[in-house]
């Protein structure tokens, strides 16, 4: 079994969602999954121009030839595509949605219809999971409802959604412990994905661990 991440924060390897992207493939790893990240901040992937001629001059092949082609390689050899991205104003960021965009080489121009919602039929049928990670510098679940409706169209089989997010970055040793119990849980969890196909009520419940009560946050950003 393979995971492969794709994380579209502009901080790459010292984001907070790298952090726990590192952790849930931590888990996958341990119970053998091989797994790969990707940090879109380091590719050059130029911003789809909506011509379409990967759907009818050249199938499959989009106009530019940049680093997608090498992601998109390694989009497809995934059993498991983990999609990583900070909250930035309300959504995901730009260069997750621009990575996105350009995954439309792996449509047809065929629609397709199920329980009502349309869609474009894909090139080669596949049997892929998907994992949708993000996290929030604000209190509360409120901020993720747009970022989770975007996710929702690839009906991910697990959502890790963490506010608090800049906890995750804090070299304080008073906070340092309970975000280590939190990425403990995240690695339990990319071990169940891999080991067994799901991930448990229990290990899901507890990925909404609160990390410090919103008073106790708000001190910590100095925001009171």
């Amino acid at each position: 079994m393979k995971f492969v991440a794709f994380n579209g924060s502009p901080s790459g390897t010292e984001s907070a969602t790298n952090r726990i992207m590192t952790a849930f493939l931590d888990g996958a790893s341990r119970a053998g999954a091989e797994t790969e990240i990707y940090q879109l901040a380091e590719y050059e992937i130029q911003q789809c121009k909506g011509c379409f001629t990967c759907w009818f001059q050249t199938p499959g092949r989009c106009v530019f030839h940049d680093d997608m082609e090498q992601l998109l390689r390694a989009y497809m050899s995934a059993d498991v595509v983990c999609f990583g991205s900070p909250v930035f104003s309300w959504n995901m960021t730009a260069l997750l949605k621009n990575f996105v965009d350009r995954l439309i080489p792996l449509k047809s121009p065929i629609v397709t219809q199920h329980k009502g919602n349309f869609d474009m039929e894909d090139t080669a049928k596949r049997e892929q999971k998907y994992v949708a990670i993000s996290n929030c510098g604000f209190p509360g679940e409120n901020n993720f409802s747009v970022i989770q409706a975007a996710f929702s169209c690839c009906q991910p089989c697990l959502e890790i959604y963490r506010n608090c997010g800049k906890l995750l970055r804090s070299k304080q040793e008073a906070v340092q412990g309970i975000v280590l119990q939190y990425l403990s849980v995240v690695e339990q969890a990319g071990y169940e994905l891999a080991s067994e196909g799901y991930v448990c009520d229990e290990t899901k419940q507890n990925l909404s661990m609160p990390l410090l009560s919103t008073p106790e946050y708000l001190r910590f950003l100095g925001m009171e």
